[in-house]
C-alpha cells in the first residue's frame, strides 16, 4: 500500500478475538483475503490480515495487538473519500468502540486497573490527527500518581504520539521514580525530535 494513501484511525473492536467477524463482514462485501501475517512476539510484529477488493483500491486490515491485548481494525486507499464511505460501513457492522465511548470509559474508570486498561485502549484508538479530548485524557494519566497508570500512558502515547505530550513526557524522563518509565519516555523523546528534524 502507498505510503500516501488516506487511512481510518484505528477502529477498536470490543472482542478480543474478531478475525472471523472482520472475514464475514469482508466476504459480503466481495473483499478476498489477501495477505495473512503470522505474529512473532518477540520480534513485535502482531497477528495481521487483510482483505481487498479486485485493483486494490481499497483494503480492509485486521490486527491483534499484543500490547493493547485489544484488535482492531483499519481501512486504507487511494481516494480518501472512499475510505470515510467504507469506515461508515464498518462501524455499524462491526462490534466497535465508538470514540465517545472510549473516552467515557476513562472518564469513568474507578480503580487504577481499570483506568489504565481504559487509557491504553483510548490510545489505541485515539484519531491520528491531535484530538483534544484524547489528549487531555492520556495526559492526565501521565501525570497519575499510581506507576501503573503512568506506565500504559505512556504506551497508549506510542499509539497516538502528539507532540503536545513533550512536556508530561519530560517531567516523566527527569524525575520519574521507575527507571524503565524514564527509559521509555527518553525514547519517546528521541522519536519526536527525529520526527521534528524530517519534518524541517
Amino acid at each position: 500500500m502507498g505510503t500516501n494513501w488516506a487511512r481510518t484511525r484505528r477502529i477498536v473492536l470490543r472482542k478480543r478475538f474478531c478475525e472471523e467477524e472482520v472475514e464475514r463482514f469482508a466476504q459480503e462485501l466481495g473483499w478476498p483475503r489477501r495477505e495473512t501475517d503470522q505474529a512473532d512476539p518477540e520480534e513485535g510484529i502482531a497477528y495481521h490480515v487483510f482483505w481487498a477488493p479486485p485493483g486494490a483500491a481499497l483494503a480492509l486490515h485486521y490486527t491483534e495487538d499484543d500490547l493493547a491485548r485489544d484488535s482492531y481494525v483499519t481501512v486504507i486507499g487511494k481516494n480518501a473519500e472512499a475510505v470515510h464511505g467504507a469506515q461508515e460501513l464498518v462501524e455499524p457492522r462491526l462490534n466497535t468502540w465508538p470514540l465517545a465511548e472510549l473516552l467515557a470509559e476513562v472518564d469513568g474508570a474507578s480503580t487504577p486497573v481499570s483506568l489504565a486498561r481504559a487509557v491504553l485502549r483510548a490510545g489505541l484508538g485515539a484519531p491520528h490527527e491531535f484530538d483534544e479530548t484524547f489528549f487531555a485524557r492520556i495526559n492526565a494519566a501521565l501525570h497519575h500518581s499510581d506507576r501503573r497508570v503512568r506506565e500504559t500512558a505512556v504506551w497508549a502515547v506510542t499509539f497516538s504520539p502528539y507532540g503536545e505530550y513533550r512536556p508530561a513526557l519530560t517531567t516523566i524522563r527527569e524525575s520519574d521514580e521507575d527507571p524503565g518509565l524514564r527509559d521509555h519516555a527518553e525514547i519517546l523523546l528521541e522519536g519526536f525530535d527525529e520526527i521534528g528534524s524530517q519534518e524541517q
